[in-house]
């Protein structure tokens, strides 16, 4: 699992989902010819944030965090320690969260929106919300599985969207039709970079 594998590396799940979309990228834009020695791509993750005190309930605090995605490195492994690192790093970082600074007001929210669409500061979209931990039930069914969704903005063509539910954890890639046609190229990529974490899972890391 996700989980597995992130504790086998010392890294998070949000880490493990990030390392899948890199490879998916790297996957990808190989595919198109494109030289991904030493690429970096800049993705937007945006994360929950909490800071309730026992017995609180007061929902996800959603924020966000730029973290480049080395593609042009080859090793899984290597990958997912890279971004572990700049992860950690990014954490302890004063970052904005949405409804609050100019998001609070609408004129800050259009300014942004008509911004997007020319915006060069992010190459993707990454979401990692976290689910219900336990099954859920309506009139006595039990909800098998959660996906979650995202539409493409801006100028954006791939946007992912990760959700953990009882135990699950589902993503979700969408992509524009018209720019990104072979979008199954990245998502395989992504399954097999998550294949290829688990089984080094399996392996003792060399002291």
């Amino acid at each position: 699992s996700a989980k597995q594998i992130a504790h086998a590396h010392h890294a998070t799940v949000n880490d493990v989902v990030l390392a899948a979309v890199a490879d998916g990228l790297r996957q990808l834009l190989a595919s198109r010819g494109e030289d991904v020695a030493g690429l970096v791509q800049r993705a937007m993750v945006t994360i929950s944030l909490h800071d309730e005190q026992p017995g609180q309930a007061h929902g996800n605090k959603p924020g966000w965090m730029m973290v480049p995605l080395p593609l042009g490195e080859p090793d899984p492994v290597r990958r997912l320690e890279l971004i572990a690192a700049e992860t950690a790093a990014r954490k302890h970082q004063a970052r904005p969260e949405a409804g609050s600074g100019i998001f609070r007001f609408a004129a800050g929210q259009r300014a942004w929106y008509r911004h997007f669409p020319r915006q060069r500061s992010v190459n993707l979209v990454v979401t990692n919300a976290p689910g219900p931990p336990v099954p859920l039930y309506l009139a006595g069914a039990r909800l098998l599985e959660l996906f979650p969704m995202m539409p493409v903005m801006g100028n954006l063509t791939l946007v992912v969207a990760a959700l953990s539910y009882a135990g699950q954890l589902n993503l979700t890639a969408v992509a524009d039709h018209d720019h990104c046609p072979d979008l199954e190229i990245f998502t395989h990529g992504g399954h097999t970079a998550l294949d290829d974490l688990a089984r080094s899972a399996l392996v003792p890391a060399p002291r």
